[in-house]
């Protein structure tokens, strides 16, 4: 049984970032009061502490809901799925891997308002029964922030993620922070595929390149994947094997195919023994009536 962590352990002091004006960036102010996210945080009536103590941490609620359906829109929705069942079927074998997306991460202890809700995000050693516990994404107790963070443009959320979250990213110590646009005009962030990895507090481009068929590419240091735009689709490839990673729909191919191809082969194999047991029924009848006749004749 998993228990709640007794003494929660303390983030590293945050690098130094510009703080937005609240000229320049009102939604993230309130009374005054900086809040570098790009949301206000939760925004449902909490369950009381006796209905949800995973929920609670020293009288304080982190819920695991603002109310908000997330993604936003059909394109975006598509796509956060596929990420994220994606990665998740890749690192299934990685116990202390945890893949996952429109959840709250808390970054502040002393404040559950500060959360953002990364679009998917993919965290390497981690006790994931105390992200399970919680039900959200606790950095003091889990013990560090994601490793890799993406963002898939949309209308709504491009601004924030090219600004508001940039910055954040930095601010909790997040390694590398990709943006991805399905559009194929580059819409909402004015490029298909942008990585960029923290260096000294300061992002740094991840070089992105257009491959032998006109596709933007880019290598992951931290997954150790190929990022792949094509026809507004993000595919990840694999250099240590030389295969593309499978979405979800096409692992579920790929074991339905290869259980109807164990079906075949033994329906051919209990075909092939039917045969042979008629065949060996055949020889014995045979026998017998050479048998019969070797008799008749003597």
């Amino acid at each position: 049984m998993t228990t709640r962590p007794s003494k929660p352990k303390s983030l590293p002091d945050p690098p130094l970032i510009r703080q937005l004006s609240e000229e320049e960036a009102p939604h993230l102010y309130e009374d005054g009061v900086y809040y570098p996210s790009a949301a206000n945080g939760p925004l449902l009536a909490p369950p009381s502490e006796a209905d949800a103590p995973h929920l609670y941490e020293n009288g304080v609620c982190y819920p695991s809901s603002d109310g908000v359906p997330l993604p936003d829109g059909e394109t975006q929705g598509f796509a956060f799925q596929t990420l994220v069942t994606t990665l998740r079927a890749h690192y299934a074998d990685q116990p202390r891997t945890r893949v996952n997306g429109n959840t709250f991460i808390y970054y502040d202890q002393t404040n559950p308002r500060r959360a953002v809700s990364p679009d998917c995000y993919v965290a390497f050693d981690v006790d994931v029964d105390v992200i399970d516990y919680h039900d959200n994404y606790r950095i003091w107790a889990v013990g560090k922030p994601p490793d890799f963070v993406l963002e898939i443009a949309s209308q709504s959320t491009a601004d924030n993620d090219l600004r508001p979250k940039r910055e954040l990213y930095i601010y909790i110590g997040v390694g590398e922070y990709w943006r991805y646009d399905p559009t194929p005009d580059s819409e909402f962030y004015g490029e298909k595929l942008v990585g960029e990895r923290q260096v000294n507090g300061l992002w740094e481009r991840i070089p992105v390149e257009t491959d032998a068929e006109g596709r933007p590419r880019g290598y992951s240091p931290t997954l150790g994947l190929d990022l792949v735009w094509t026809e507004g689709v993000l595919r990840f490839y694999d250099p240590a094997n030389g295969e593309w990673v499978k979405t979800h729909e096409e692992e579920q191919a790929a074991r339905a195919a290869a259980e109807a191809s164990l079906s075949d082969e033994r329906a051919a194999r209990a075909a092939a023994e039917s045969m042979l047991a008629a065949s060996e029924a055949h020889a014995a009848e045979l026998e017998a009536e050479l048998r019969r006749l070797r008799g008749d004749a003597t």
